[in-house]
This record gives C-alpha cells, sequence and structure tokens, in this order.
C-alpha cells in the first residue's frame, strides 16, 4: 500500500493561511466535502475535533496527523496541507506544526486506517520526504514527487 493510492493531487494544498487547530480541521472537512470525499463537512468536521479531544495528532517534528472515521467515507483519503506560517497544535514536542496529513477512512475499514496512520508516520520519517513537502510549490509536482519516492523508497 502507498499513500499516494489515497493522496490526490487535488487534496494537496500549499502554503494555506490558517489561523490555528480549529480552523485547519475546518479547511479540512470543507475540503473533504469539495472533493466529494464525504458530503457533511460539518459531521467530517466534528469527528475530526473529537479526536483532537482525546489526544493531540501533533506528533512532532512539526506534522500533524488529523485523522478521523466517517460514515459517508467509501474509501480512504489523505489530504495534504502545508501552512504558509507554523501553527501550534498542542504537539507532542511542543513546536508548531506547518504539514498536516490529514486521513478520512470510512468507519468500517478501521484496520485501514492503523495501516495508513502507520505508513504516513514511517513516509514522514524520511528527511527527503520532509523537504520535498517543504520546498515544491506545485500541487501536481509534488504529487508526482511522492509517488516517486515511495517506489524507491522501503517502507516496511
Amino acid at each position: 500500500m502507498k499513500i499516494s493510492e489515497y493522496l490526490r493531487k487535488e487534496h494537496i494544498f500549499l502554503d494555506s493561511m490558517l489561523a490555528d487547530k480549529d480552523e485547519i480541521l475546518k479547511f479540512v472537512a470543507d475540503a473533504c466535502a469539495k472533493n466529494g470525499i464525504v458530503k457533511n463537512s460539518a459531521m467530517l468536521y466534528k469527528g475530526l475535533q473529537n479526536r483532537e479531544q482525546t489526544m493531540s495528532t501533533g506528533v512532532g517534528g512539526g506534522i500533524g496527523f488529523p485523522h478521523t472515521t466517517n460514515t459517508e467515507a467509501k474509501d480512504a483519503a489523505v489530504i495534504l496541507v502545508r501552512l504558509a506560517k507554523p501553527v501550534d497544535f498542542a504537539a507532542l514536542d511542543a513546536l508548531p506544526v506547518d504539514i498536516i496529513l490529514s486521513i478520512v477512512i470510512p468507519e468500517n475499514k478501521k484496520s485501514l486506517h492503523i495501516q495508513i496512520l502507520a505508513r504516513i508516520s514511517r513516509l514522514c520519517q524520511n528527511p527527503e520526504f520532509l523537504e520535498k513537502v517543504r520546498q515544491i510549490n506545485d500541487p501536481e509536482t509534488l504529487w508526482k514527487e511522492i509517488r516517486i519516492l515511495e517506489e524507491t523508497i522501503t517502507l516496511h
């Protein structure tokens, strides 16, 4: 399984001006509704909020993984948001976040949820991946580079 299977170029948003965690979650929910991942952005937003209330998905290193399951989602989706300015995300290392990799999973595919989270986590441990996400300024080019990177690295 590759993340690029669930991340489409239209799911990549670069240099987004979002002020805080709540605005990021709302942006992700709205983007998912706009891209046909879900119909009800408010329901998805609530799911993302509930997950953050359990424990922050700011994992450190400037990365946030907001994620949730959703009854409307037909397939898993990954949304990548690179922020124009890092924001506080209550991350484990207390550093601000500039990369958001949000995951929406159909409610009945909980094992896929864990697999995608693990895969993204491993991918984010690759400095080349983070460099590309932080430097490439075109969503289509970034998507292609992520696909190439996934072909050339081993993510067991």
